[in-house]
């Protein structure tokens, strides 16, 4: 062996997925019919591989390969025509193998070629006997012999449809869990490791990973990868010329497949390279972005390894996922660091405003409209920072609740209960006004300036008549002063009374045992707001 043809011959067996698989009624009937159908005493599907002849099936023959050297199938096999040899002891080519001179004592052999529609000629049907047969067999027998190998041809290559569809299953429920590990994953070590884990499982290999290149794609860096029991990880930096040619097909984000390190011409000039971190074959799949290699998928089997194409296709379809997930990642902390930095100037605004309110309101004798204004700036602030958690998209009631009362203060007397409702951006910083003017009141005129004073809201939702959900917030204080209604409105009530997204909806009562507001608004609109 060692030809191109002898290589190209392997790779087709191999990608049949036939070797070494249990006996099948098919096969076994085709040889069975060949043996009658040419009285031989032993038939067999032979198929080559590379040190070996395996039988799919075989009549009168107690064994299931024997070494290639040995095989007469592989005598002018790429003729691709029924070789028949009517004394093996009287040809050259046989008259010295072992099967012939040995115990077995072959005499008599035909053979028909195992062809698929590639082209590729990956064995033959033969018949054998231990008589020379001078005569050799009639047209008829030849005619049928044929026959049979092309039924044969037919019957592996349906098979390794149907095994490709059973395989393409199973990387299909792969494909699945690895869109969960990028969907759930917090970063970008998390999902490649994770990934990674899925790919060595699901291709049976014995590392995977995935690395960011250079701009020049010189070198790699590796994210903690998974390796099978007893394989060392390969995380950290590596420089792709170390291990052969293998950078150029990266570099132009061509797919690198590797069927065996010590034949391909990329890495045969020093294979050691790579058997040094235990690697016979490999893929390296390029991640693109803006067409350059930003990214490779790695995968390595520590044995020699025909890669199927259901399993380069399921690796491409990995690489482009994990592209998108790591894009994602890394969009969302950009936006991260875009949402500090706008919060940052922002409060600075906000301060820059008390600043000059400050100085231009220090004249004035009367503090208190200067101290509210300043609180209420605080409110808005402290409703800020809550929105900014979720990058603006909306706010916990609960936590701007929470965020208005640290404000002010008080929090240990200030009780609040109700389910998770989602505020928007809006919604988020009206109640947050809201909310500052009742504690501000509640300090000033009523539960909470006398000690012992409390103060309790709660809040649900309630399904209207319209079918549309509504919130109703409840504030009721108690412990406080007697209550009595304020002769005026000021700016503050007027906030109060605009509600919860400024459309109303409140109810004031200011019983003498403690005051109490009830605050409602469509839950829809407050998510929209």
């Amino acid at each position: 062996m060692g030809s191109e043809q002898d290589a190209q011959r392997s790779r087709a067996v191999a990608r049949l997925v036939v070797l070494d698989t249990p006996e099948e009624q098919a096969f076994d009937d085709i040889v069975f019919i060949a043996s009658q159908t040419c009285g031989a005493p032993i038939a067999l599907i032979s198929l080559l591989d590379t040190d070996r002849q395996w039988f799919k099936a075989r009549v009168g023959l107690d064994v299931t390969e024997t070494p290639i050297d040995q095989s007469v199938c592989r005598v002018d096999i790429d003729d691709a025509n029924l070789l028949e040899i009517v004394d093996l002891t009287q040809d050259e080519r046989t008259s010295v193998n072992p099967l012939v001179t040995g115990q077995r004592a072959f005499r008599y052999y035909a053979g028909a070629p195992l062809k698929l529609r590639s082209g590729d000629v990956v064995g033959r049907l033969c018949v054998i006997d231990t008589e020379a047969r001078p005569d050799g067999l009639s047209d008829t027998q030849k005619t049928l012999l044929g026959a049979l190998a092309r039924q044969a041809s037919d019957h592996l290559e349906l098979r390794r449809i149907a095994r490709a569809s059973e395989r393409m299953v199973e990387l299909q429920k792969a494909l699945v869990e690895i869109g969960e590990c990028i969907r759930d994953s917090a970063d970008v070590a998390m999902m490649t490791h994770r990934t990674s884990a899925v790919i060595g499982r699901a291709l049976e290999v014995d590392r995977a990973g995935f690395g960011f290149v250079d701009d020049k794609v010189v070198s790699v860096e590796i994210e903690q990868d998974w390796t099978a029991p007893g394989v060392e990880s390969i995380a950290g930096r590596h420089r792709f010329e170390d291990y052969g040619a293998i950078r150029d097909h990266l570099a132009k984000g061509e797919p690198l497949v590797i069927e065996d390190v010590a034949t391909d011409w990329r890495t045969a000039d020093d294979p050691a390279a790579m058997r040094n971190v235990g690697v016979e074959a490999l893929v390296n799949m390029p991640v693109r972005q803006n067409g350059r290699t930003v990214a490779v998928l790695i995968v390595h089997s520590a044995v020699r390894r025909i890669w199927l194409p259901e399993e380069l296709i399921f690796l491409r379809s990995v690489a482009d996922r994990l592209e998108a997930g790591v894009s994602r990642i890394r969009g969302a902390q950009q936006q991260e660091m875009l949402n500090d930095e706008i919060s940052h100037r922002l409060k600075n605004m906000l301060s820059m405003v008390q600043a000059i309110a400050s100085q231009t309101l220090r004249d004035i004798p009367d503090r208190r409209p200067v101290e509210t204004f300043e609180q209420r700036l605080v409110a808005l602030s402290a409703a800020h920072d809550v929105l900014l958690q979720k990058s603006w998209s909306d706010a916990d009631l609960r936590a701007v609740a929470e965020a208005v009362i640290e404000t002010v203060g008080f929090g240990d007397r200030v009780s609040l209960n109700g389910p998770a409702v989602a505020l928007g951006a809006r919604a988020a910083l009206s109640f947050s006004l809201v909310m500052h003017e009742l504690m501000t009141n509640a300090c000033k005129y009523g539960a909470l300036c006398r000690g012992g004073g409390r103060v309790e809201v709660t809040w649900s939702i309630r399904d209207a008549d319209d079918d549309e959900e509504t919130l109703v917030l409840h504030w009721r204080e108690q412990g406080g002063p007697p209550v009595v209604a304020p002769n005026r409105r000021g700016f503050g009530s007027k906030l109060i009374r605009l509600g919860l997204v400024g459309t109303g909806g409140v109810d004031l009562r200011y019983d003498p045992s403690g005051f109490e507001a009830d605050l409602q608004a469509s839950l829809r609109h407050l998510a929209e707001a």
